[in-house]
């Protein structure tokens, strides 16, 4: 019978695919959920000089930049041609005013 001080290995003590399927799940999730809702403004992770000139080109307006994300207002067409555009992820933002309220 084990003990409090016995160690347990790390495949046992942790469910690994369980954990993969939770993550994966979600950040499926969050991308198709950009493409169902049309929401106001989105959070894009991909190489940024190909995502603004694509947030630009579908009426949408920039909010922010960083190194692998752009925050932008989408236009109408915006969610599908950043993915069309090389975007690896485009998630939605629920709250109004890109997150800062």
């Amino acid at each position: 019978m084990p003990t409090t001080t016995d160690t347990i290995p790390l495949s046992r003590a942790v469910p690994l695919q369980g954990l993969l399927a939770v993550v994966f799940a979600w950040f499926a999730g969050m991308a198709a959920l950009a493409l169902v809702i049309r929401p106001d403004a989105v959070v894009v992770f991909g190489p940024t000089e190909r995502m603004i000139p694509a947030i630009i080109a579908s009426d949408g307006a920039l909010l922010e930049a960083g190194r692998f994300h752009v925050a932008a207002r989408t236009g109408a067409g915006t969610v599908g041609s950043l993915y069309a555009a090389g975007a690896w992820l485009v998630w939605p933002i629920m709250s109004k005013g890109c997150g800062r309220g």
